[in-house]
């Protein structure tokens, strides 16, 4: 069986202290088991090209594990 994808959106305060992001995660589904593949984020202060990075500190939430 081919790995299918699952979709959510979220909405969590930013834990670099950039106020509210939403969130469109996907998921890979294989043998019964969730798989984060990508996430997009649509924070105003890393949409606008300008020297603010991201160190997608959410991660470690959304996946729940940690480093």
């Amino acid at each position: 069986m081919e790995p299918t994808s699952k979709w959510s959106v979220r909405q969590m305060k930013c834990p670099e202290g950039r106020g509210r992001a939403g969130l469109l995660v996907e998921w890979k589904v294989e043998k019964g088991r969730k798989i984060l593949r990508s996430v997009s984020c649509d924070n105003p202060q890393l949409a606008d090209y300008s020297r603010v990075e991201c160190r997608w500190c959410c991660l470690e939430k959304i996946s729940g594990k940690k480093s």
